[in-house]
């Protein structure tokens, strides 16, 4: 440079001869720098490796999703040196000369002679690129080149340089592109992916740009950013400048379109995304109205009744879309637009108007509904809950919201914003309005919101006094009043509600038994255990019977063993979950240490699981662990969680009690001796410490000592005892081992069952 400027010491604009080899050697090297990784890496899930022996990996992913970065990082780490090279400006012809130049500089650069050797003058890069080759080759080596920016370069070049130079290996980020099924084939390989940050480090790289979240707060910008870095650093930017560092009031009003500032994501990605054709364009914008994975069958049909277009149509549609990188594939089963694009498709389909989107929304609902029942999913009813908001189904909403499996499911977040509206809708239908208010007073009472639950139940009392409604909406006020009196410590309110509700409960055992279970939860939350022990008791017996089980036949059984012994010809769902919770009262009432109460909490695992109760299965099944540490039995209790909560927390997408379990898992983790995993799981729980409410966050912080203090004196023995036939059952429910039967000497008809019922076996299990 200083030469073409005549610049000193190069005012003759000049070189001589002998400088030349110096100076081309010292290019060849200076050029082989790799990109810096950034100051903090955070590793994304499950990342491929950086080396392998195959001639020939492509590396796909969306602008943001961290190429480049991962490269960096893991060739600091690599066993062998790796050459890089960005391509973004160079023309495919010259890729070959390029490749050798920058290979031979990082492997022979500082070898005297060599670079001669290969890099010949007049040679082109295809010659340069053999001889490289069979240089490697007879020393018994490959060189690892990382190609960025690849999909830039024609499909051609790179086979002409894999052709000639068998020696390299070639590793390819790019972006998604219809060439890369083109070099899929050729090669006989699979495009690899990074899948992006997990829930865990989108925490820790919002908490360090000054936001706070928790655990539901970041699976919800993964859905939206995709979990690619580079856009989650953004979303967390924007949130902690413009939005005091709330990444959920971000996320609302990126979903609702109201955003003002555009986020680095659009930016990126509208570039791509108005380059599309048309159709494209709608095509993505109809399919990012659905945020799970729908069958080809019916995608296909959203496209054709929403368009107007015949099958063949909508499938040359689809076709054309993985190419985009827009579409993702799950198998040969599902198709979904990818998260990161899902913004920009709604964004469009807004566009377009709110005829189209109303149109899609109907659409898509019947689609949902038909696919719900042959497939369920927490993610489906999700999807289908929000449709219906967005449609005005209120009373559809209400029933949702006024049935007690769905607060089960994960899904109040869906379904909440819709119920305020209806029940502020001072216009609504009074009795709509008051079953929404039913629906909000529950979740507040199961989640110990006094306050706001006693302002709905004030609110639901005004309109039965101001509009003539039934006995069922009456009913629903008084338990709910009855209940919250109870768990504010209220004893004379209690009874005052206890004798008005009592006379007005219908008649019928089914009724009776659930007002019989609020009168015996009243009685528990006031502190009078023996009266809920008693009651509770005697419930149990009676659900037991109308489902025509006993308490034997759970025994050593596990759900799916249990279902078919269930009442034919009916839906005992109901029956089920009302068992499992008088079981859990019992199990509360009569505390701890106690062998009835570990039986219990076991037989209410069961029944919830049958009855889809997912959220109480969880709970129930800390408190069975907390009971399993509070004997010193910690392998069981580490058992517990990690072969029976786990899998359904994960499997149903449960968000509610993520970091409190696994919290406690830290804890079971030090008493289990794993103390390098335990302090592993506590540091990745702490970017959510300060959005915990402060009860969780006190919990968490004495779970912490608790923690440090095992790992500094040790803790107690582990208890050696045999694990009963029931916690057996469970543990291999998850494991998929089939339970063992011993062997025992045949029993006689006239001597006494052996399952304890005093009866004989002839006239018990030996019927």
């Amino acid at each position: 440079m200083l030469a073409s400027a005549g610049s000193p010491p190069r005012k003759d604009h000049s070189f001589s001869r002998a400088e030349l080899p110096g100076l081309f050697e010292q290019l060849v090297v200076q050029m082989q720098e790799l990109p810096a990784p950034p100051p903090v890496y955070r590793a994304q899930m499950n990342e491929p490796a950086l080396l392998a022996e195959k001639p020939v990996r492509i590396i796909a992913g969306l602008s943001g999703a961290g190429k480049t970065a991962w490269v960096a990082e893991a060739a600091q780490h690599a066993p062998l040196p790796v050459t890089y090279i960005d391509v973004v400006e160079m023309p495919g012809a010259a890729l070959a000369s390029a490749v050798a130049r920058e290979v031979a500089g990082r492997m022979y650069g500082r070898s005297s002679g060599k670079l001669g050797e290969i890099l010949l003058p007049g040679a082109s890069g295809l010659d340069m690129l053999g001889t490289l080759s069979v240089t490697l080759g007879q020393e018994g080596l490959h060189a690892d080149v990382v190609i960025d920016n690849a999909h830039r370069i024609p499909a051609s070049d790179i086979e002409a340089i894999v052709g000639r130079a068998p020696h390299l290996r070639l590793l390819l980020l790019c972006q998604p592109g219809p060439w890369i099924a083109a070099l899929e084939a050729r090669f006989n390989i699979q495009a690899e992916a990074l899948n992006g940050w997990d829930e865990d480090t989108i925490a820790a790289a919002a908490h360090d740009a000054g936001c706070l979240v928790n655990f539901a707060d970041c699976e919800r910008l993964s859905r939206l950013t995709g979990g690619l870095p580079f856009y989650v650093l953004n979303a967390a930017a924007v949130a902690a400048r413009d939005y005091g560092g709330a990444i959920r009031a971000f996320c609302e009003d990126v979903e609702a379109q109201t955003h003002i500032v555009e986020t680095a994501q659009e930016i990126i990605l509208k570039r791509a995304f108005d380059g599309l054709p048309a159709d494209a364009r709608e095509a993505i914008a109809l399919l990012s109205v659905a945020d799970v994975a729908l069958s080809k069958d019916e995608a296909t049909q959203l496209l054709q009744e929403t368009c107007g277009i015949d099958a063949k149509g909508a499938a040359a549609r689809l076709r054309a879309l993985p190419s985009t990188g827009a579409l993702e594939l799950f198998g040969m089963t599902g198709i979904k637009i990818h998260d990161a694009v899902r913004m920009l498709g709604k964004a469009e389909l807004a566009a377009r108007g709110p005829d189209l989107e109303k149109k899609v929304q109907e659409v898509l609902r019947g689609i949902i509904i038909r696919s719900i029942r042959q497939d369920w999913s927490i993610g489906k009813l999700g999807l289908l809950i929000r449709l219906f908001g967005q449609l005005g189904d209120a009373m559809i909403l209400v029933q949702f919201a006024t049935d007690e499996l769905f607060h089960e499911m994960g899904v109040w977040p869906e379904i909440e914003p819709y119920l305020l509206a209806i029940a502020a809708d001072v216009d609504g239908e009074a009795g709509i309005r008051l079953w929404a208010l039913d629906g909000l007073v529950f979740n507040d009472l199961r989640t110990g919101q006094f306050e706001p639950g006693e302002a709905r139940i004030d609110a639901m009392k005004a309109l039965l006094d101001e509009y003539d409604l039934g006995e069922d909406e009456w009913l629903a006020w008084g338990m709910k009043r009855m209940l919250l009196k109870s768990m504010v410590g209220d004893a004379a309110g209690v009874q005052e509600m206890l004798g008005l509700v009592e006379g007005r409960v219908p008649a019928k055992a089914e009724h009776m038994r659930v007002f019989r279970y609020n009168r015996a939860l009243a009685f528990f939350k006031l502190g009078d255990n023996t009266t809920a022990v008693a009651e509770a008791g005697k419930l149990v017996e009676e659900y037991y019977d109308v489902l025509g089980l006993t308490p034997a036949d759970v025994m050593g059984r596990n759900p799916p063993q249990l279902r078919p012994l269930l009442p034919k010809g009916c839906d005992n769902t109901d029956q089920l979950k009302h068992l499992a919770d008088t079981l859990d009262l019992l199990a509360q009432a009569a505390g701890r240490k106690s062998q009835r109460s570990t039986m219990a909490r076991i037989h209410a695992m069961k029944f919830y699981e049958l009855a889809q109760a997912y959220s109480s299965f969880v709970r129930v099944g800390m408190d069975l662990v907390d009971e399993l540490v509070w004997v010193n039995d910690f392998e069981s209790a580490r058992y517990t969680i990690e072969r029976n909560i786990f899998p359904v927390i994960q499997a149903i997408g449960l968000t509610s009690d993520v970091l409190e379990l696994r919290a406690l898992y830290a804890v079971v983790l030090a008493y289990c001796g794993d103390h390098q995993a335990a302090t592993h799981e506590v540091e990745r729980l702490r970017p959510y410490e300060e959005a915990m409410d402060p009860n969780h966050r006190a919990a968490f912080q004495d779970q912490k000592q608790i923690i440090s203090d095992v790992r500094r004196y040790g803790g107690p023995p582990q208890r050696r005892v045999d694990i009963p036939p029931p916690l057996q059952a469970l543990f291999d429910q998850r494991r998929g081992a089939t339970p063992s039967v011993e062997q025992h000497k045949k029993v006689g008809r006239n001597e006494r069952c052996p399952c304890g019922s005093g009866q004989k076996y002839k006239r018990c299990h030996g019927r």
